[in-house]
């Protein structure tokens, strides 16, 4: 069975062998598929592909390396990828749930909201960055839609 990516998905993990640990508000899985098949599949469960997000935040953004995506836009489901989106290590992480980034050495300790902490290997300044990409999307995004509704 695939996993879809919802409100209580926290990151997306990258695994050994193309496989993946899924972190939710209260339960972790590994999954048989890599993060990008995760993100592809649930992408396309809300109505486009990965493939297809990723043109739409980068028509938003601007071409940018490492673009974050909305998964689903009613629940402002936005993911970020911690590498190259088709990096094999790569791994997504909920932007709606964190609290907080710390560094933790060379990598970065993320804190969501309801507790759960994750070591990530990617750089406390990247990850940021991440964030920040993240919050424009969902700025210019909402500002789009609002506009739309005048």
């Amino acid at each position: 069975m695939k996993y879809e990516i919802n409100d209580e998905t926290l990151a997306i993990i990258s695994l050994a062998d193309g496989k993946s640990k899924v972190v939710e508000f209260n339960d972790e899985y590994i999954v048989n598929d890599s993060p990008y098949s995760v993100m592809d599949y649930s992408c396309k469960y809300f109505g486009s592909s990965l493939s297809g997000r990723i043109d739409g935040s980068k028509n938003i953004l601007g071409s940018v390396y490492k673009i974050p995506v909305i998964v689903e836009e009613s629940q402002k489901l936005i993911f970020f990828p911690t590498e190259a989106i088709n990096s094999e290590s790569v791994s997504w992480i909920s932007y709606k749930n964190i609290k907080s980034v710390e560094k933790y050495g060379k990598k970065s300790l993320i804190k969501f909201n309801n507790g759960v902490e994750v070591i990530i290997d990617c750089p406390y300044f990247s990850l940021k960055n991440q964030i920040f990409r993240c919050n424009m999307l969902e700025a210019i995004f909402s500002n789009r839609k609002c506009k739309k509704n005048d």
